[in-house]
């Protein structure tokens, strides 16, 4: 496959020595696109979606390194080529922590920077073919099968006795999945669905090490393959919240997925936790959560960014609820109708009573942790399943009535969703027109803010307002400084600051591509007219 590339530099004529004179092709690259400024470069970022940037380090508004820092934000997935006249450690030292997979001296000749592409080739094909490659030695093939057999129970509560936790951590360390020190981690449980090119499932071993492979960079974990899905267990030291920690892996995973293996994948993420008891309840919140990327609003997905409320407690022994409680939050219609037909053609007459006191203590549960109490209060009122209760109905009528109310109920938990989502990206705008003066305003801050995982939040926006979180933001600021320079006699530095910019040079450039005119010359037309 051939690596695309996206050239960055603000003098035309290096710009042109790159794009024309190099021989891209014969070291397997395309250029794809080109860009005169850091800014111009981010605006083309996501639609290009280049495997590699070539950016000169010394550049107006957004240095070579300050892109680079942005860059890996929006997509870790592209690799970083920094063109610098500086022999400087500190600057390479920088490098490292952005992607930057080479750094090379200015002046360089066409034929130079040729022959540095077939190596900057080969470290992109290692890297690549470290992601997906399965091949281990023996003892490490040993110790994966230890792993698969210590973890599968835990993940499948599967153990007939409650495990003693420092027996569980005392294996784990031996096994390496968490280190020898006694210093504290959490844990998080991740399911990976992917799908090849014709929309079909193929989710195989090899997907399970690609993932340790992209997770390894930033955490230790450890994947395997259970029931079609690839099952993670994250292991997280220090401190920070665990939606910004994996904001990035998650993303490089789906962005790599895409371009490399020609894949997509949906990821569910579990809530954090501190002992691998509880893997089982995990992994099921895990399994809910990637059932919700449905909905189209991204492919990554926290339990905590649909479900409100503290942790639901599951009975391991009814099966049944479990699977209600994803019908109700993520099946069809027709689905729920046909299990709960299903559910009362494999219980006795005996047991009918419990079964509808469990079906309405599930709706209950899944209703309160996804719906207003306004909404809960008005589905159990309007429906007559309890008169029905006390009336000694038949069991064909207390079945349809039960199918009726679970159908209001996934209803109600529908139409709640989208109402909160949408509301989420109300209060994103609301927060922006509060703080846009800002220069730090940010997705992750405001994600925090919200209590949702930027992944999720950066996915509801571009699904609501078709714009991501850096247009709106620029959107808000630009119209705040055209009403200041309408209506105050601030100079242009002032109105800067005031629209969180430190750099006026970056602001003018910034207006003018969003207006056509520099704000000088707006200001100036404006009072001519008057």
């Amino acid at each position: 496959m051939k690596y695309t590339v996206l050239v960055v530099d603000d003098e035309q004529e290096q710009r042109l020595a790159l794009t024309e004179r190099v021989d891209w092709e014969s070291a397997g690259f395309e250029v794809v696109g080109e860009a005169e400024n850091g800014v111009e470069a981010l605006d083309v970022l996501e639609t290009l979606e280049p495997d590699l940037i070539l950016t000169d380090i010394k550049m107006p508004m957004i240095s070579g390194l300050e892109l680079a820092a942005k860059v890996r934000e929006i997509r870790p997935a592209t690799q970083m080529v920094i063109l610098s006249g500086y022999d400087s450690f500190e600057y390479a030292q920088t490098a490292i922590n952005y992607n930057i997979i080479s750094y090379l001296l200015k002046p360089i000749s066409p034929d130079e920077m040729s022959k540095e592409l077939l190596k900057i080739r080969h470290r992109m094909d290692e890297r690549l073919a470290g992601m997906i490659s399965s091949a281990k030695t023996d003892s490490e093939q040993i110790r994966m099968l230890q792993t698969d057999k210590f973890l599968i129970p835990l993940l499948l509560g599967s153990n007939e006795e409650q495990p003693d936790e420092e027996q569980l951590l005392s294996k784990a360390r031996e096994l390496k999945i968490i280190g020898e020190t006694a210093d504290p981690v959490r844990f998080c449980v991740m399911v990976t669905k992917f799908k090849n090119a014709d929309g079909i499932s193929h989710t195989e071993k090899t997907h399970a090490d690609f993932i340790d492979s992209v997770m390894s960079r930033y955490m230790h974990s450890v994947s395997l393959i259970l029931y079609g899905r690839a099952v993670t267990l994250a292991v997280i030291k220090g401190e920070g919240e665990l939606s910004n920690l994996l904001e990035l892996p998650l993303l490089e995973i789906v962005q790599t997925a895409k371009r490399i293996l020609n894949s997509t994948c949906t990821i569910g993420v579990s809530r954090e936790f501190s002992a691998l008891s509880s893997c089982s309840g995990a992994y099921f919140q895990a399994i809910t959560a990637r059932r919700y990327t449905s909905d189209g609003a991204g492919e990554v997905r926290f339990i905590n960014d649909q479900e409100r409320d503290a942790e639901l407690e599951i009975d391991r022994a009814e099966k049944s609820v479990v699977r209600l409680e994803q019908l109700l939050k993520v099946g069809d219609e027709d689905s729920l109708e046909a299990f709960i037909n299903e559910l009362y053609e494999s219980n006795t007459p005996e047991n009918a009573g419990l079964l509808v006191m469990q079906i309405i203590a599930t709706v209950y549960r899944v209703v309160s942790s996804a719906s207003e109490k306004s909404g809960l209060s008005e589905l159990f009122s309007s429906n007559p399943i309890f008169a029905r209760m006390t009336s000694h109905s038949s069991e064909r009528v207390m079945k349809n009535e039960l199918i009726a109310f679970c159908r209001d109920a996934k209803t109600l938990i529908s139409n709640s969703q989208k109402r909160d989502t949408e509301i989420l990206c109300d209060k994103v705008v609301h927060i922006i027109d509060g703080n846009y003066w800002d220069e730090s305003l940010s997705l992750t801050g405001v994600s925090n803010e919200l209590a949702v995982s930027p992944n999720y939040l950066s996915a509801l926006i571009k699904k609501h307002k078709k714009k991501n979180f850096i247009t709106l933001l620029t959107e808000r600021r630009m119209k705040a400084a055209y009403d200041m320079l309408l209506c105050t006699n601030m100079k242009v530095v002032e109105i800067s600051e005031k629209c969180g910019y430190s750099d006026q040079h970056y602001f003018s450039y910034c207006f003018k591509k969003f207006y056509g005119e520099s704000p000088n010359k707006i200001r100036t037309l404006n009072r001519s007219e008057a």
